[in-house]
């Protein structure tokens, strides 16, 4: 059997991502819209898929299912850093620590390549639940824009901070909002603040 083209292995992340974010498969419409291309385009590929024994359809809507992936493709290898020392994961793996495993569907439609973590090193988002020495997962905010009061991991002054994300003045201004009564906020002109990632999810270990 002949291996999938990278297109096609996207299309494939893509079939099983939205499966499990959706509990449904997705239309030929919607993988269309996802990649920027024809319906006609997409179904192609999904026919080449198909000959290729990598998924099965019917003429019914919603009817692709993947058929003989392995289960570790859908685990994710994340980069993991300890901090950032520029404005993005992408442009700095000096601090990079190693990786952290995160199930597909944790993620929903987001790229792999668009995510990383921190480490969390202090106690200023404890109000929120974050707590020192967890590991937070960020995606980037290209890939998911950042909406008022969401948690993000900006660059401040070279040093990288996780606080809660608050635009004023229109947005000349952003506040960042710890989550501690005796960490204060800090506001900054937006054009000194660099967002690297928006929060997707936490993992905590319980040492025994």
């Amino acid at each position: 059997m002949r291996s999938p083209s990278a297109r096609q292995s996207e299309i494939l992340d893509f079939l099983e991502s939205f499966a499990a974010a959706n509990g449904m498969a997705p239309s030929i419409s919607e993988v269309a819209e996802h990649f920027g291309i024809a319906p006609a385009t997409a179904s192609g590929h999904l026919r080449a898929l198909q000959k290729k024994n990598l998924l099965t359809r019917s003429g019914k809507a919603r009817s692709i299912v993947l058929t003989g992936r392995d289960p570790a493709s859908a685990v994710l290898k994340i980069p993991l850093f300890g901090r950032l020392g520029s404005l993005s994961p992408e442009e700095d793996r000096s601090y990079m620590e190693g990786v952290v495993h995160l199930h597909r569907s944790a993620v929903g439609n987001l790229p792999s390549d668009s995510l990383f973590a921190l480490r969390v090193d202090d106690g200023a988002m404890r109000g929120l639940g974050i707590f020192n020495g967890d590991t937070a997962v960020f995606a980037s905010p290209s890939k998911l824009p950042p909406r008022i009061g969401d948690v993000v991991a900006a660059l401040v002054g070279g040093e990288t901070v996780i606080r809660s994300f608050f635009p004023r003045d229109g947005g000349a201004t952003v506040a960042l909002r710890s989550a501690h009564p005796e960490v204060p906020e800090m506001e900054f002109p937006a054009a000194e603040v660099r967002l690297s990632g928006v929060l997707i999810a936490l993992l905590r270990c319980y040492p025994r």
